[in-house]
């Protein structure tokens, strides 16, 4: 900070010694979450944002009110003018009547500045707060369900226009002073002028907002389809281990690619909607005008109405015009957004989804060839049929599982399929052999059932998967959302998923790694006990330290730690 500018603002020296007025506060405002209420409808939610800054809105409404009303008048001001200052000749009153519209245009211009100023301060507010609401529900899950699917896009893009929608309370309340003041001098003016926009002004209005019901109900459709995409890309990025381990890169492609493509077909049809809109309200406003300006010009034609008062009409019809198209142009589609983006965020923080029971059924038997890891000063051999056991260090595991998934890198460890080295082999070849779970369980967004159902998994096989990983307890209902990266399941029900994903797949060979480390030891015997009944017929390779797993295993080989 320097010396000459001890408020920090980089001012210059000709404006540095000026106060500062309405800096904000060194300290971090306190922000309290909105309360979310199960059952809410979306429109008493956006309300309750948008009536939640009384002290910041209700100025700035008082402020625009000034700004938009003040513009409305300038056309009257330069009629009274032209009537009563040039067409008497009188300089007095000139000179008087330009002194009104300066001191009018000082005044709407202010008030136009510190309004958009407040509007900034509330909208920032209100993202806050609404940020806030979502970290609450993601961080502390005991108050409610997390989001599903797309966070990233709910903590941004919903967020971002429901906030947008305080302005709701500002702008269109200061549009429609604006019209009733239009109205009021129009019927100053000439009564049928008056009469015409007090009538018309109002059905136009719902005319437009009539035509925008569709544009909002394929807004929310179009947001979630924009949000599942995010979710399935960032899933894909942080699972690529996972899709490749257990051989699903063409499904999560073809998966990823319809889903894109069912976005850009929502942009499309939603920007086709707007366009529709956008010409229908256009219209209306349109003609609405043209008809206000022709019957002006009509009474100007017939004497009843002079010089000053036609420009006056003319010039307030001129004002009416893009009052009536902000309204239909902006308001009522931010009230759109701000409605679907409201059912959005409300379907983020409520879950109420039974779960039911589920029965199991056993796994068929498999052929499979012989495995064998070289390179460990300990030989791993993995005979068909068997459930064999690896314990090591943490590091020497990592490895073990490394060489697995990618045999082609090598890393002095080689893994041979029936003796023949694996990485001289095809890649789908090997992969349709040998499949390898990673110890990180990552899941996807989508339900449990898209988790588990892989394209290289066995019909069948679903349901004793999901037994022998004891996941009859939380998945009974295979429909249920996971969340993005499972975030609506604990640690343990992840890594169950995980691990039922795996056996789901009906491998050849299943190289598992460290698959209970988050479980509790109860549920982790229940798998231990479970697991090789699945397997039957099938060769795995379980690395592990867990003497529960161990303890079932064949046989169980120990990688010294220099082989590290």
């Amino acid at each position: 900070m320097s010396r000459t500018d001890p408020a920090g603002l980089g001012r210059g020296p000709l404006t540095r010694w000026l106060p500062v007025v309405g800096q904000a506060s060194a300290e971090a405002s306190d922000v309290q979450p909105f309360e979310t209420r199960p059952g809410e409808r979306p429109g008493r939610f956006v309300a309750r944002v948008i009536l939640s800054l009384p002290r910041v809105t209700v100025p700035s409404m008082l402020l625009a009110i000034v700004w938009q009303v003040g513009e409305a008048a300038v056309p009257v001001v330069m009629g009274v003018a032209i009537d009563r200052a040039l067409g008497t000749g009188d300089a007095g009153a000139l000179v008087l009547w330009i002194g009104v519209l300066v001191a009018l245009y000082v005044a709407l211009t202010a008030a136009a500045r510190f309004t958009n100023r407040l509007n900034a301060y509330a909208i920032q507010r209100l993202a806050h707060r609404l940020r806030a609401t979502l970290s609450t529900r993601v961080l502390h899950p005991g108050g409610g369900a997390e989001p599903d699917g797309g966070v990233v896009s709910v903590m941004t893009n919903d967020v971002a226009r429901l906030a947008n929608a305080g302005l709701l309370v500002v702008l269109p309340v200061a549009r429609i002073a604006a019209i009733g003041f239009i109205a009021v001098s129009l019927l100053v003016t000439h009564w049928l002028l008056g009469v015409v926009v007090l009538v018309g002004a109002p059905e136009a209005v719902w005319l437009m907002g009539r035509l925008s019901e569709r544009l909002s109900r394929d807004t929310r459709a179009y947001q979630e389809l924009l949000a599942g995409t995010v979710g399935r890309a960032t899933d894909l990025i942080a699972g690529y281990r996972v899709v490749k381990g257990v051989r699903a890169e063409a499904e999560a492609t073809r998966r990823y690619r319809q889903a894109s493509r069912e976005t850009l077909a929502g942009a499309q049809r939603n920007a086709a909607l707007l366009g529709r809109f956008l010409a229908g309200s256009g219209a209306v406003n349109g003609v609405f005008v043209a008809a206000v300006a022709g019957l002006a010009g009509w009474l100007a034609v017939d004497g009843q109405l002079g010089i000053g008062g036609l420009i006056a009409a003319v010039g307030l019809t001129q004002a009416l015009l893009p009052q009536m198209e902000s309204i239909a142009s902006a308001s009522i589609p931010n009230l759109a957004g701000a409605r679907a983006s409201a059912a959005r965020i409300l379907a983020a923080v409520d879950d109420r989804r039974p779960v039911a029971p589920v029965e199991v059924t056993p796994a068929p038997v498999v052929e499979l060839p012989v495995l064998e890891v070289a390179g460990l000063g300990v030989p791993i051999r993995v005979a068909p049929g068997e459930l064999v056991g690896v314990r090591a260090d943490d590091g020497t595991a990592a490895r073990i599982a490394g060489a697995l998934l990618n045999p082609e890198l090598g890393d002095r460890l080689e893994v041979r399929l029936d003796a023949r080295p694996a990485h001289a082999l095809a890649a789908a070849h090997y992969r349709s052999r040998v499949t390898v779970a990673p110890h990180r369980a990552t899941l996807f967004t989508g339900t449990l059932r898209e988790n588990l159902t892989l394209p290289a998994g066995e019909p069948g096989l679903l349901d004793a998967a999901v037994r022998a990983a004891a996941c009859e307890d939380f998945a009974a209902d295979l429909d249920r959302p996971v969340g993005e990266n499972g975030n609506r399941l604990s640690g343990g029900q992840r890594q169950r998923v995980a691990l039922a994903r795996a056996l789901a797949t009906g491998a050849p060979i299943l190289v598992l790694h460290d698959p209970t480390t988050a479980v509790d030891s109860v549920t982790e015997q229940t798998i231990a006990g479970r697991l090789a009944g699945v397997r039957t017929g099938r060769s795995t390779l379980l690395i592990a330290s867990s003497p529960a797993l161990l303890s079932r295993c064949d046989r169980v080989v120990d990688v010294p730690e220099a082989a590290s």
